[in-house]
């Protein structure tokens, strides 16, 4: 077999429907030679033995209780290629996704990670790119109060919602649905918050990575599904939702020196983008 061009790391648990998808969109459209790790969050379906049965090619860690997005810190010292994907389980990619994100990294050395445009199940866009995150993002954008605030200026800014994003440009963050990156920039910005179980490890893993000394990119010419289940929008009232709210509030206290700063550098990509459009 020849050497792997991208790593892919997918984290899952109990959602063997998604994974089909998944990786049947890997194998129909890699479109180049991958090693696809698994790392299994302790699923309760017949997600193992499935994955063996169908897709023996994917190297398959299993753990034996859920710690939720920081499983991603199991995948990360198998990967023996040059770049690294971070995949979501309800993400698929689409004819040419990744070759064409693997061309920009090499084509642009001072890229570190970049991320595609991301649409829904029906081809529409999902606005993927951030710009620093409000105090109360999260309060804003759930129900009661999102029937007030969803739209306003606060959460419309923090989505970039103002902007077209309909070219290539420098961002503070993307959501992690699909994340491609130099491997040696991931190995220094590992490891994963082992405290933060879901919510805002996307934000700060592109920072880790920007810090690493790589530029964060959108891509809008490559496209990759996305389903995107927003379960704490969902159910406001959960224990998904509590975990999502305190990985907001330890994320913001990690940047807490660095808030001007990094608002200060996504005014800066704002220029930038405007000045080549």
């Amino acid at each position: 077999m020849p050497s792997p061009k991208v790593a892919i790391i997918v984290i899952a648990h109990s959602v063997r429907g998604e994974l089909e998808r998944c990786f049947g969109s890997i194998r129909d459209h890699a479109g180049m030679p991958v090693q696809v790790v698994l790392v299994d969050n302790a699923s309760t379906d017949d997600t193992l033995e499935w994955v063996a049965r169908e897709h023996p090619e994917v190297e398959v860690v299993e753990r034996g209780h859920n710690i939720g997005e920081a499983a991603r810190n199991d995948g990360l010292p198998l990967v023996r290629a040059p770049f690294t994907m971070f995949l979501d389980s309800d993400a698929a990619l689409t004819p040419g996704a990744l070759p064409a994100m693997v061309e920009a990294l090499e084509e642009n050395p001072a890229w570190g990670l970049v991320g595609p445009k991301l649409v829904y199940d029906d081809g529409t866009l999902q606005q993927s790119c951030r710009r620093f995150p409000p105090r109360l993002l999260p309060l804003l954008r759930r129900p009661p109060l999102d029937r007030w605030f969803e739209d306003g200026q606060a959460v419309r800014r923090h989505l970039m919602l103002d902007d077209r994003l309909d070219s290539t440009r420098p961002v503070l963050y993307l959501i992690g649905a699909c994340h491609l990156f130099r491997s040696s920039l991931g190995r220094a910005a590992a490891p994963f918050d082992p405290k933060v179980f879901f919510g805002w490890s996307d934000a700060d893993w592109c920072l880790r990575i920007r810090d690493a000394g790589g530029e964060v990119v959108y891509l809008p010419e490559v496209e990759v599904i996305h389903s995107y289940r927003r379960a704490s929008r969902k159910r406001p009232v959960s224990r998904v939702a509590w975990r999502q709210l305190r990985a907001h509030f330890r994320f913001q206290l990690r940047y807490l020196r660095r808030r001007s700063e990094l608002a200060a550098l996504s005014e800066e990509f704002d220029r930038q983008a405007a000045a080549t459009s």
